[in-house]
């Protein structure tokens, strides 16, 4: 009844009258022209990419400058196992590893440097007052904000001083930038974290025990900074490496014993003249009062006639 390509045929079958057939092929006029091109638009479509904004090539990322808050931005961008991380490095320093490299150089922050900086300050100016309310027992305690102020001058000049003296010294000498200046300050920053606990025990007025902390303390952190220092210096001459380093290291010990000499010494200058003049009073009426009672027992009986 149907040929090969699906037309109807002229020929019927009579056992085939009952049967429904399902045409499977059609010709190719049975396809509308305008429905196959509509088809072909269709993948073309698909293909297709929209152009982008006339702005959007225009754009170009936002430039910080240094006295804009966006630029310091990035160097708050740390968590707090990184900041526990960086503390525990700076106290411990190895030999064959670089503090720096190792920890630093990927992201440089300013958040642990400046919170260990006012962890110290607060703990040195409220330390000395404690030593004081101590060394004079007859004193109400009082807080002195000054000690604070003179503590917090002494850790920033520290803190950013010796960063610029390094930095521009490396740019002198090795004729290049080894190390940024916010590099240097989260350095010098971390490096402080020893003579936080260090400052609460100087409280204990032994002068040895004192010295000993101090001297220890400066070797400690400023042995790391000697490690991350010297593998750049150490390409220069041998003898003015060493010298640069030994300035380092003594100028880490320099600071250590300002602050523990004006704030926790205890020497006969820091006594109260109002303390010494009651003292000596006291003194002065007690070895009174004594002789008086040994002249009483001392006198003289009469003889018996």
């Amino acid at each position: 009844m149907f040929s090969n390509d699906g037309f109807l045929t002229g020929k019927a079958s009579s056992s085939n009258s009952g049967q429904t057939h399902v045409f499977t092929s059609f010709p190719n006029s049975a396809v509308d022209p305008e429905d196959e091109h509509f088809g072909d638009q269709s993948s073309d479509t698909d293909k297709l990419v929209l152009p982008l904004p006339a702005t959007a090539a225009d754009a170009k990322p936002e430039q910080s400058y240094v006295w804009q808050i966006e630029y310091y931005q990035k160097y708050f961008q740390i968590d707090t196992q990184q900041v526990l991380e960086r503390l525990a490095a700076s106290v411990t320093p190895r030999p064959n590893k670089s503090y720096f490299d190792s920890t630093i150089r990927q992201n440089p922050d300013l958040y642990g440097p400046f919170w260990v900086c006012v962890t110290f300050i607060v703990t040195v100016g409220i330390s000395g007052n404690i030593v004081n309310y101590f060394h004079l027992p007859d004193a109400e305690f009082q807080i002195d904000f000054s000690r604070i102020t003179l503590s917090a001058i002494l850790v920033c000049l520290y803190w950013w001083l010796m960063p610029t003296f390094i930095y521009f010294f490396f740019r002198w000498r090795l004729n290049r930038i080894e190390y940024t200046f916010l590099e240097l300050l989260c350095l010098y920053g971390y490096s402080l974290a020893i003579f936080i606990p260090v400052s609460v025990l100087w409280i204990i007025p032994i002068n040895w025990l004192q010295w000993t902390l101090t001297f220890i303390a400066s070797l400690v952190s400023g042995s790391v900074l000697v490690v991350t220092f010297w593998p750049t210096i150490n390409s220069d001459h041998k003898r003015l490496s060493a010298i640069s380093m030994l300035v380092v290291l003594l100028a880490h010990l320099l600071m250590a014993v300002c602050i523990m000499f004006v704030f926790f010494h205890i020497s006969d200058s820091n006594i109260n003249p109002k303390s010494v003049t009651t003292l000596a009073t006291t003194t002065l009426s007690s070895t009174s009062t004594l002789t008086a009672t040994t002249i009483s027992t001392t006198t003289v009986t009469p003889k018996a006639v």
